[in-house]
């Protein structure tokens, strides 16, 4: 007499793992306010990381990619408690060294400049001396002058430095003179340049970069999603434009 409720259970069980096949598995993707890769627009969070998100999911259905939002500081923590299992445009240099992480090839690259407040007297010999300028950077950012020290209270115990929580504030601090050199992803310094040209006719930037990087996924270990398939996903993106209709939307190529 038990057989129909056996049946019946058994009948759930598989359409309950058809629609989830169907839908793919959920891959939770961390991602912080990193111009233009993350961004705010408005209430909004927008920018690449959370457009390549939508192409990832259109162009293939085993996983399903889901933004979760964490700040520069928080994401090592929030990845610990497991509130994301993958990070795109990272590198584990940027103090992921001991996490439980596998990394994808490379499939970005990009780095940071220096830039001042345009004056009759400043050329590209006022980046030599930081140690005299009063500087700008980003809260929770590695960056190579630093020595990719990120505890604010040891930075600004060395350096006459303040530690803004967006790069447009940044930029607002040099442009009003409240600092006299702030650093920005030279991405982001295009952008606004190319949509705010008051920005670029205000501003120097050095010709040299305090440093370039690799932009990678990072991936627990152990997870569903391997490096493989996330090398094949982005190599499908690439093959078929994607990738560069994608870049080129945020003033980038496959070269930046």
């Amino acid at each position: 007499m038990f057989k129909p409720r056996i049946l019946t259970f058994i009948l759930m069980c598989a359409v309950f793992s058809t629609h989830t096949h169907a839908i793919g598995l959920e891959v939770k993707v961390g991602g912080y306010l990193f111009p233009p890769f993350v961004q705010m627009r408005g209430q909004e969070i927008t920018g690449l990381t959370l457009d390549l998100i939508k192409l990832l999911n259109q162009e293939q259905s085993q996983f399903q990619f889901k933004f979760v939002s964490t700040s520069p500081k928080r994401r090592y923590r929030d990845f610990k408690h497991g509130m994301y299992d993958v990070i795109f445009f990272e590198s584990k240099q940027w103090g992921w060294e001991s996490a439980p992480l596998e990394e994808s090839e490379v499939f970005l690259t990009g780095g940071e400049v220096f830039f001042t407040l345009k004056s009759d007297n400043r050329t590209q010999a006022y980046f030599e001396d930081l140690e005299s300028k009063r500087l700008v950077a980003i809260l929770g950012f590695h960056y190579s002058f630093l020595d990719n020290e990120t505890n604010s209270n040891i930075l600004k115990q060395h350096h006459n430095i303040k530690l803004m929580n967006s790069p447009k504030t940044v930029i607002n601090q040099v442009l009003s003179n409240k600092a006299d050199i702030g650093i920005a992803t030279y991405s982001y310094l295009q952008g606004q340049m190319q949509h705010n040209p008051h920005v670029r006719d205000k501003i120097i930037i050095h010709d040299t970069f305090d440093q370039t990087y690799e932009h990678k996924v990072l991936i627990r270990k152990g997870h569903p999603l391997t490096p493989r398939d996330i090398n094949a996903l982005l190599t499908r993106l690439k093959n078929n434009g994607a990738m560069s209709q994608l870049l080129a939307k945020y003033g980038l190529s496959q070269g930046n």
